[in-house]
Formats: C-alpha cells, sequence, structure tokens
C-alpha cells in the first residue's frame, strides 16, 4: 500500500519495513537489530527507523515522508505567501494562488515560494477550489 503511493510522486524505492499497520523507513542494520530483539528478548518493537505513515481504509503519509517525496518529486503545485499560511491553517487553495503547478489531477505535494513542503493536495478544481487541502504541516498547531 506505501509503495502504491510513493508511487504516483516518483520511482524511486525506499528500504521500509511494517509494523502492524504503520511504515517505517529502515535499512538493513536497522532490521538486523530489529530481528536481534525479537529473537533474544522475545519482544516485538513497537517501532523502527522513520515514521512514513499507517495503513487504515487508505495509506496515511506522514510529513517526512511527504518531505522525502519532495526531494525526488516534481508533482508539486507552487502557491504564493498568503495562501502557503492559510494552507497550514487548514484552508483549500483557489487557483488564482498557484504560481505553478505540474499536474492536472490526482494528488500533489503542495509548497511554498522556497520549494519547502507543507502538506499533500488533491487538485480537484472545482467551484473556485484548485487543490483540495488533505494534510498539512499547521496540524502541529492545531494541538
Amino acid at each position: 500500500m506505501i509503495q502504491e503511493f510513493i508511487s504516483q510522486f516518483c520511482d524511486k524505492k525506499f528500504d521500509t519495513v511494517k509494523i502492524r499497520r504503520n511504515h517505517y523507513l529502515a535499512d538493513k542494520s536497522l532490521l538486523e537489530l530489529r530481528d536481534k530483539i525479537k529473537r533474544n528478548m522475545n519482544l516485538e518493537p513497537e517501532g523502527a527507523g522513520v515514521f512514513l505513515g499507517i495503513e487504515k481504509k487508505d495509506f496515511t503519509p506522514s510529513f517526512a515522508l511527504l518531505e522525502l517525496l519532495s526531494e525526488y518529486s516534481d508533482r508539486k503545485a507552487f502557491v504564493d505567501d498568503k495562501t502557503e499560511w492559510l494552507f497550514l491553517c487548514g484552508r483549500d487553495v483557489f487557483k488564482e494562488s498557484v504560481k505553478k503547478c505540474s499536474v492536472k489531477e490526482g494528488f500533489v505535494l503542495v509548497q511554498n515560494r522556497h520549494d519547502e513542503n507543507l502538506g499533500l493536495g488533491k487538485v480537484v478544481n472545482k467551484k473556485g477550489v484548485f487543490i483540495k487541502n488533505c494534510a498539512n504541516r499547521g496540524k502541529f498547531l492545531h494541538y
């Protein structure tokens, strides 16, 4: 499920491990350590590496995965400064606020003018809304 999500943005293959419903970025040495813990201590680790997302009904990416994808993907929409703030507050993006967009439909990485990832959107192009806000880094400000 995670590879399907990643493939929407780039062809890069990441070393991932799934523990229960969670996916992690983990290299070979970390996986070996995890296996030693399981064998020697008879424990199942709760996690391993950088958290990339969780499988529920669909795959929900973490902000770490979105940041990683923004380094390798060209599926990006760049927004102006005012829209950057509004997007981080949970608002959708209007067409006139998009400075550049490489896709016409589907998921897109929403970036500011410095190419910093703000979150994930979905191009909908309906009733003035061009990009629906799916996840944004401003979520941390809501708590």
